[in-house]
């Protein structure tokens, strides 16, 4: 082979691997579409899909599909679904139904629920209600509370309230606390107020620390400097 024909031979190589790399760089990365395709995305090109990626992508769409059935999502199409995976979506329709219900999730349609299911929800519907009241959160409810239950609320809310008193909250309602509880807490606040003096926090009062105490403070501020 002639020097001229080794020259023609190598231009022609380096032709075909530079059209190939601009071809690759202009269409679309095929793993990436195909996955944007799978997942039902805005950016999927079906046009650039081979009939084996429209074939996995069906699947993946249908697969999909049962998924929204069985959570009774508005995307559920059951017209594409045959008459077993009608019935499996059914039972899990049921079952997704029973849950919502239980955790008090969504909506919750009770004439799709059996006698015992609709017994077991009303159970779980109270014991939410309960913990509600127990931690003071807003859904409680206490017209549906027992008076055991009432009294087991009061008692919790008690102790929510001298536990805000102790920690210095704004929500501290001093009125409900005992002669014991109150000396308790004035304890704690006058703690609090010399620990924020010792830190130098604004929060400090200095009017209400001990001379003992104050003249702490003012030592080691003297030291310090």
């Amino acid at each position: 082979m002639t020097t001229r024909s080794r020259i023609l031979g190598m231009s022609l190589m380096a032709s075909v691997v530079c059209y190939s790399a601009l071809m690759k760089a202009q269409s679309p990365d095929r793993e990436q579409n195909l996955f944007a395709c799978e997942n039902g995305w805005a950016s999927c090109d079906r046009s650039a899909l081979t009939e084996a990626d429209k074939r996995t992508v069906a699947a993946a769409n249908h697969k999909q599909n049962i998924a929204d059935c069985e959570s009774a999502s508005t995307t559920c199409d059951r017209s594409t679904l045959s008459a077993s995976e009608l019935a499996e979506v059914d039972v899990a329709a049921h079952r997704y139904l029973i849950s919502n219900s239980w955790n008090g999730v969504g909506s919750c349609d009770r004439s799709k629920l059996t006698t015992s299911e609709a017994a077991g929800v009303a159970i779980a519907e109270n014991q939410r209600n309960v913990s509600d009241c127990w931690n003071g959160w807003t859904p409680c409810n206490l017209s549906t509370l027992s008076p055991s239950e009432l009294a087991a609320v009061a008692v919790a809310k008690h102790r929510r309230n001298v536990s805000e008193c102790w920690d210095g909250w704004a929500t501290c309602d001093r009125s409900q606390l005992s002669a014991t509880e109150l000396s308790e807490v004035k304890v704690a606040d006058h703690q609090r107020n010399y620990l924020a003096c010792v830190s130098g926090y604004l929060a400090c009062d200095p009017t209400l620390l001990t001379p003992a105490e104050a003249g702490e403070i003012n030592g080691n501020h003297k030291t310090s400097q």
